[in-house]
């Protein structure tokens, strides 16, 4: 199977200065079929309807290869959650396998001959659920082979086969049954790492975030099948400073998540042991995720109420 085999779906939204990159890079892969998604415009938010348009009137150039291609522009805004969400189901509709990218994972080349055939090799293999382009490691190897697995579903650049997808319940209904056959803490060495994310998706089910991926991870770990990830990064994501209301919005200069530089993948090492890597698992949560901000956050008040005591006792 090569990458042309691999059909394409583009998540975009109101952001043309990243859409364009990551426009050209999948122009420059060449898909078969490429499906592209579009939210609708939020009503009171100046500038945004000629933003969304500019970014549709993207993503309809530089298509000079055969290739049959699908869109599916809202008039009217779902948000993050539901637009994404109904997008990817759309895609899973019309195909079996493939590759989605947001508008701002930029991919480089490798990352969709890598999609492919592991896309081709795992197939029918039930204890992979999706395969991703990033890598959070900074150099940190955890096998000598070209990848290696994880509980962690990271979707900037990725891939997944319809069977998995078909997995994904937005309500997570599943989550009381899995608390009680011991939750997080049956598949994660760390404690504090499955207590977070217990708590992370406690709060998703409350309502407090309008997203779709905490569900996916859901389903992957209570299908219990686990993730694909590069041991190099294939996927930078651009979009911090983009400037132009980020979902998730960051300091680049505090985040070590963005910007992350894509090297070169060489001749795909398969790894034959569908082990976790744990504790690369561990480092990407306890460095880029949650406890890096509670670590600061303590910090801070620790300074904060020590100088305050000084302060008293120097009275």
């Amino acid at each position: 199977m090569t990458q042309e085999a691999v059909p394409v779906l583009f998540l975009v939204f109101n952001r043309p200065e990243t859409t364009a990159q990551v426009w050209q890079r999948i122009c420059d892969a060449r898909p078969p079929r490429l499906y592209v998604a579009c939210d609708g415009a939020r009503a009171g938010r100046e500038g945004e309807q000629e933003r969304v348009d500019e970014v549709r009137r993207i993503t309809e150039e530089n298509i000079n290869w055969p290739c049959r291609i699908q869109r599916r522009y809202r008039t009217q805004n779902l948000g993050c959650r539901q637009a994404v969400s109904d997008a990817i189901s759309w895609f899973f509709e019309h195909e079996e396998r493939g590759i989605i990218l947001e508008d701002d994972c930029l991919p480089s080349v490798d990352f969709f001959r890598f999609c492919a055939e592991l896309l081709d090799r795992y197939r029918h293999d039930e204890r992979i659920f999706m395969i991703s382009g990033n890598n959070f490691q900074r150099g940190r190897r955890q096998t000598p082979y070209s990848y290696y697995y994880s509980w962690y579903t990271h979707i900037w650049g990725w891939a997944t086969w319809r069977r998995s997808w078909e997995k994904v319940d937005l309500e997570m209904k599943s989550y009381p049954e899995f608390i009680r056959k011991g939750g997080a803490r049956q598949l994660l060495k760390h404690a504090d790492e499955a207590r977070r994310w217990e708590k992370t998706f406690a709060r998703y089910l409350e309502g407090r975030y309008n997203t779709w991926d905490y569900p996916l991870m859901f389903a992957s770990w209570w299908h219990k099948q686990v993730s694909i990830l590069p041991e190099v990064n294939l996927v930078t994501n651009i979009g911090a400073g983009a400037g132009i209301d980020q979902t998730h919005s960051f300091d680049p200069s505090v985040d070590a998540l963005f910007h992350i530089p894509t090297q070169a993948l060489g001749e795909i090492q398969h790894n034959p042991e569908v082990q976790v890597a744990h504790e690369a698992d561990y480092h990407t949560f306890s460095h880029h995720i949650y406890p890096s901000w509670d670590k600061k956050l303590r910090a801070r008040v620790w300074k904060w109420w020590r100088s305050v005591f000084r302060a008293h006792n120097l009275k």
